[in-house]
């Protein structure tokens, strides 16, 4: 029987409700949650460890995280990352596109359609991969 591992994720959201809430929910999925109030803390922490799938918050102090995403990409270019945003707009989703998102998400958004979300990231970018996260 092969090794099994927890993946790895990263969530990152200046309201520390929602990125708490965020890891109980995902917690008990099994993964591995890692928590970040701005980009910067999530900066530090993909380059402090392996993350699998990482979420971002779109407004946040210090670092927007499309900001951290783009500096993330010079060293974790394959990283998935899931970008959150309540306040969407074409010049953003542009901007996201040309950073390489994975997905862009509107909040609010629902339980179902983001650990769906995280699940997809982590199965197209990791396949084969022995992660027990379950759905």
């Amino acid at each position: 029987m092969g090794i099994v591992q927890a993946p790895n994720l990263l969530i990152t959201d200046d309201d520390r409700g929602f990125r708490e809430a965020l890891a109980e929910v995902f917690a008990a999925r099994g993964f591995q949650t890692h928590l970040a109030k701005d980009g910067l803390e999530a900066v530090d922490v993909v380059r402090s460890m392996r993350i699998d799938v990482a979420l971002f918050d779109y407004h946040m102090p210090r670092k927007t995280g499309l900001e951290a995403i783009v500096e993330i990409r010079t060293t974790a270019a394959q990283l998935p990352c899931i970008l959150l945003s309540g306040n969407l707009d074409d010049m953003i989703r542009q901007q996201a596109i040309a950073a390489q998102v994975f997905s862009i998400l509107a909040k609010p958004v629902s339980l179902p359609d983001i650990t769906s979300k995280v699940r997809e990231a982590l199965e197209l970018c990791f396949p084969g991969d022995n992660h027990s996260a379950d759905n």
